[in-house]
């Protein structure tokens, strides 16, 4: 009965966690053109600016969310609460300190941040108060935040990502009053506040209420669970700063090479892949616990059963996106930009990306088997392997061939192909997933879409090559090609790739999501 509970816990907080991440995504989208029509460019680029110097702070505690969600999942299987306890004292004893220091040191560097990034003297008053309060946000969340960690690490992460909805719709519809209302920029700053204070007070409540023995206190603190944040957190941290760097190498070779027109080729022609895989990507943020509690209770069959199924539903998920944007590159960035300069370039970036990204997403079941495992070093082999083959490629394409911004992303795309192929199938052996299982049950759902979609595409393609319309009456072309895409790729991996229990157990799920 645990094990079915299980599995219905984690499908509804894949489904929840998907369509939270699709519903933000289109937030951030609309947003600004609405904010741009009150602030000015200057002023929203200072916002910008904001985020950037965030994302550089935040790097500082990069693996310390994983160490929550990973030991309370252990702990929580264990009936281990006094080490709940313990973990998360000690971790909001680091957190707190860290954010001390950050934030005492970028208010002493604020002259030579103002200056480094030539903020107008009329803009400067204003540029402290929103980075220092952007800033200060941040690091509440980042100690505060240990509460949503704890909910993921219990696996009520459909729950934590509903109060996640709902603080970024209330962070929307403060910006919408406030701008209306002239608080100009700093409508921006005083909703990211509320959005954070009313998340942090609900996860609170929440972990009190999951966890009654829950309690936080200095007494708790201990050296046991120091290492847990420094040996374990500490490798994650490194994973993580490589992750990044690896995530946009692409543009750091293709600027330094080629200039930042191509830079800008690369941004444009990766948006939809991105946005496409970080909404499935979000699927990976239930491996961890779930992996992490199979382990605990020493289940390896219920892990090798969870992470085959969840491969093959990432890959099928992304190949249905990836499989449509590919082929309707062309249309999809005529629709959004108009017929601008560099679009063939930025046609073949697109597609180089969908390939590329989709094997990237796929590696995160197995990173989450190797931290669930307490084997986090384990995760360093795809970065390893993707940085040999990017150095390949370079060098047989500086030897061989000219570099232009396609090249370049050709080159990282097969990096990204070929070792995640290596990793999963280390992995996979590891596991006991023989290599037909993995290639019949994982690879071919994310293959078939698109079979569908250029097909699609080369029959529509004389027609649609010969429209004369405007932008909106494009997407809604788009948008009816799309469903009807879906629609016959989905009903074909039903019909034709589906046993008869997987169509019973889909019919349930879905006349469930319908009751």
């Amino acid at each position: 009965m645990k094990n079915k509970n299980q599995g219905n816990s984690f499908y509804s907080n894949a489904v929840m966690g998907t369509a939270g991440r699709l519903l933000y995504l289109l937030s951030r989208v609309g947003l600004p053109p609405l904010i741009l029509h009150f602030v000015t460019l200057e002023e929203y680029g200072l916002w910008s600016t904001c985020f950037l110097l965030i994302s550089y702070v935040s790097m500082g505690a990069f693996g310390v969310s994983n160490v929550y969600i990973r030991y309370v999942a252990e702990y929580n299987v264990k009936e281990q609460y006094s080490s709940i306890n313990g973990l998360v004292s000690t971790g909001l004893l680091l957190t707190f300190i860290f954010s001390l220091l950050a934030l005492g040191g970028v208010w002493l560097s604020m002259p030579l941040i103002l200056k480094s990034f030539n903020v107008a003297p009329k803009l400067q008053d204003t540029a402290q108060v929103l980075i220092l309060g952007t800033l200060a946000t941040m690091l509440l969340d980042m100690t505060l935040g240990a509460f949503a960690y704890v909910l993921h690490g219990l696996q009520k992460i459909a729950q934590q990502t509903l109060v996640w909805i709902i603080s970024f719709l209330l962070e929307t519809a403060l910006i919408v009053a406030l701008l209306y209302n002239g608080y100009g920029v700093n409508s921006l700053l005083w909703a990211f506040f509320a959005r954070y204070i009313f998340s942090t007070l609900v996860y609170v409540v929440l972990c009190y209420q999951a966890i009654p023995g829950l309690k936080i206190s200095l007494r708790q603190v201990k050296r046991e669970y120091f290492s847990r944040f420094l040996h374990y957190g500490g490798i994650l941290q490194l994973s993580g700063l490589l992750s990044i760097f690896m995530y946009s190498i692409e543009r750091l070779i293709a600027g330094h090479l080629s200039g930042l027109a191509a830079v800008a080729v690369l941004d444009l022609g990766q948006k939809f892949p991105v946005m496409a895989s970080q909404v499935f990507s979000s699927m990976n943020a239930n491996f961890l616990p779930a992996i992490t509690e199979a382990h605990s209770l020493g289940k390896k069959e219920e892990i090798q059963r969870m992470y085959a199924q969840g491969l093959r539903y990432l890959n099928l998920f992304n190949g249905l996106a990836m499989g449509f944007l590919a082929p309707f590159a062309t249309w999809l960035l005529a629709a959004w930009m108009g017929h601008a300069d560099h679009l063939d370039n930025t046609i073949m970036v697109m597609v180089c990306a969908c390939a590329g990204y989709q094997l990237n997403v796929l590696t995160g079941p197995l990173s989450a088997y190797f931290q669930g495992i307490n084997q986090p070093a384990r995760t360093f082999g795809y970065l390893g392997w993707q940085m040999i083959f990017i150095i390949v490629g370079m060098l047989l394409a500086w030897r061989y061939l000219s570099f232009d911004v396609v090249i370049v992303a050709e080159i990282v795309m097969l990096a990204r192909i070929l070792s995640a192929l290596i990793y999963l199938l280390r992995g996979n052996y590891l596991l006991g997933v023989s290599f037909w299982r993995f290639l019949k049950s994982v690879m071919w759902p994310g293959i078939m879409p698109y079979a569908f979609g250029y097909g699609i595409m080369n029959a529509l393609q004389p027609w649609l090559g010969g429209l004369n319309v405007n932008r909106w009456y494009l997407i809604m072309i788009l948008a009816a090609i799309g469903l009807v895409y879906t629609l016959q790729t989905m009903g074909f991996f039903y019909a034709f790739m589906c046993n008869k229990e997987e169509q019973s157990l889909i019919r349930q799920k879905l006349s469930r999501r319908k009751s």
